[in-house]
């Protein structure tokens, strides 16, 4: 298997040798990666880039490279950014990832990003959770009602990541973004078996109406009829 963290530490060194800190983030850094994974490498620049914010897709060596490239107060606002937002990609590649620059400023990211993760997201909210159980309830129904072999398959797995969702947001977890979503769930307990359900190959439409209802029973049931968005004046 090819050398990730020495390529990654070699890509750094080339293209971004001023560099206060780097990561080696994804599955490069996890040991989960394949010839054909790419490097997800965070780079924080000095502070006269402080504004500085893109991501650049390049190739290293043959291998593709995501370069998440920040000044510091432009990577303070992405943070705040993931974490207002129940998902933490920066935060994750961080305290999770490899150290490409060694020193005092890395190792304070790492710590604050840790005491992030471990202390949760924010406790979800009546209005997001509301908006999350009408959605879901939909989803329900959509997908019970569905006669159409390609319909069904398309709004289950919808209504899989909505509630894969809202049992990270009701349980205080982060969510995650497409496959990390399902790590999520494998790593916090699986209350309503959604990981099970992915694991056993996704086609068991009466397992996932049972897991989704279930869900929906611990947060305050089925939405649809009723369920008000935005304020309706009193006299209306």
């Amino acid at each position: 298997m090819t050398d990730f963290v020495g390529r990654a530490h070699s890509f750094v060194a080339a293209n971004y040798p001023q560099a206060d800190a780097a990561f080696l983030g994804g599955s490069a850094a996890s040991g989960e990666s394949t010839e054909s994974s790419d490097l997800d490498i965070l780079v924080l620049l000095p502070d006269e880039w402080s504004s500085t914010s893109f991501v650049e897709t390049t190739t290293y060596e043959g291998q593709l490279v995501e370069a998440f490239v920040y000044g510091r107060g432009a990577l303070r606002s992405w943070l705040e950014k993931g974490r207002d937002e129940s998902r933490p990609v920066l935060d994750r590649l961080i305290a999770h990832g490899v150290s490409l620059v060694e020193g005092e400023i890395a190792e304070d990211l790492v710590a604050s990003s840790r005491r992030v993760l471990d202390a949760g997201p924010a406790p979800i909210d009546a209005e997001q959770l509301n908006r999350r159980r009408y959605s879901l309830s939909a989803l329900v129904d959509d997908v019970a009602d569905a006669a159409d072999l390609g319909v069904r398959n398309v709004v289950s797995w919808a209504a899989w990541k909505e509630a894969a969702e809202l049992a990270q947001l009701w349980t205080g977890r982060w969510v995650g973004t497409g496959k990390w979503l399902l790590r999520e769930l494998r790593a916090h307990g699986d209350p309503f078996d959604l990981a099970v359900w992915v694991d056993q190959g996704g086609r068991d439409t009466d397992a996932l109406l049972k897991s989704c209802r279930s869900l929906l029973d611990s947060v305050g049931g089925h939405l649809q009829a009723g369920y008000v968005r935005g304020e309706k004046p009193h006299l209306l």
